[in-house]
């Protein structure tokens, strides 16, 4: 698999140049759907399912990817102190995930802009899921789409208001926590809610509840369905060190038969907090701990 890590550091348009090149020679190619497999994505497939449209994805390592292309599996992210973020490998002073967004697509001859992508598509909606990443990546080019543009389009996130340009705000749904609390059909975490609440807006659509006409009408109808719904009850857990962590996960590991998923479930349920991806850092150094000692004792 092709990972950021292995580039050689350098200006932002010479490593936007080589992951190009890495990305392009790549022998092993597959479709989206044999490449992703978390819930995020399962969310979109069934929302686009649901009501007959294609499942493009917003990728930072091949742009906007077609469901029926095939891509190179990769390991590339811009979200900072990653392992693969892409920005520990630009070495210009002025960085922006948005400028690498459009390095890409000036050296990746497969990538399309979303302006291109609305004339190809030719679609009365558009419905767009983001991170706070993504929205920040997507920001010049969301500021540069033209009225017709911005008016299909449907958005879905959290905390994004202030990452999206002006001309995109009116089009922003009003989904809150509340798609994580008790009376969601479709509940879950912070993790995969931009796509849940784009599963959700399919649903109502293919139910008759939205119809689509207005970004300002889906907003108020979208409001109406939140009406009653109650937001999750998030306990107070205690914060550990990363040590306690560790000791944490070496001690229950006979109890969870060593399954990082289950091991998080009964350090929450025990009253500590970790955040998920911090905990899976600190599962693999335990692991690797274990795995020592064991080859020491032998």
């Amino acid at each position: 698999m092709l990972s950021a890590r292995n580039l050689t550091a350098g200006r932002l348009q010479e490593v936007a140049k080589q992951w190009s090149e890495c990305i392009h020679s790549a022998n092993d190619r597959a479709k989206p759907n044999d490449l992703y497999c978390g819930r995020a994505y399962r969310e979109g497939r069934l929302a686009a399912d649901l009501i007959g449209a294609e499942l493009a994805i917003l990728s930072a390592g091949h742009g906007i990817v077609r469901e029926n292309q095939e891509i190179a599996a990769y390991g590339l992210t811009v979200a900072p102190g990653k392992s693969d973020s892409i920005q520990s490998k630009i070495r210009d002073e002025a960085w922006s995930s948005a400028k690498w967004w459009r390095a890409l697509g000036d050296y990746a001859a497969a990538s399309i802009s979303l302006s291109e992508y609305f004339e190809q598509a030719s679609a009365d909606l558009v419905l767009i899921a983001l991170s706070e990443n993504y929205a920040t990546l997507l920001s010049s080019e969301l500021a540069s789409l033209d009225e017709e543009s911005a008016q299909k389009m449907r958005v879905f996130g959290a905390g994004l208001a202030k990452h999206l340009p002006a001309n995109i705000q009116h089009c922003l749904m009003p989904y809150d926590a509340r798609l994580n609390g008790p009376q969601s059909p479709i509940n879950g975490t912070m993790t995969d809610f931009p796509t849940r609440a784009l599963h959700h807006f399919a649903m109502a659509l293919h139910e008759g509840r939205l119809c689509g006409r207005s970004s300002a009408e889906d907003r108020c109808q979208v409001e109406e369905m939140l009406k009653g719904w109650s937001a999750p009850v998030i306990p107070v857990r205690k914060k550990m060190s990363d040590q306690e962590v560790i000791s944490f996960v070496l001690k229950n590991w006979g109890k969870t038969d060593g399954r990082s998923g289950a091991t998080l479930r009964l350090l929450r349920d025990s009253g500590n907090a970790c955040e998920q991806t911090r905990f899976k850092d600190l599962f693999k150094h335990a692991a690797a701990s274990r795995v020592k000692s064991e080859v020491g004792a032998a």
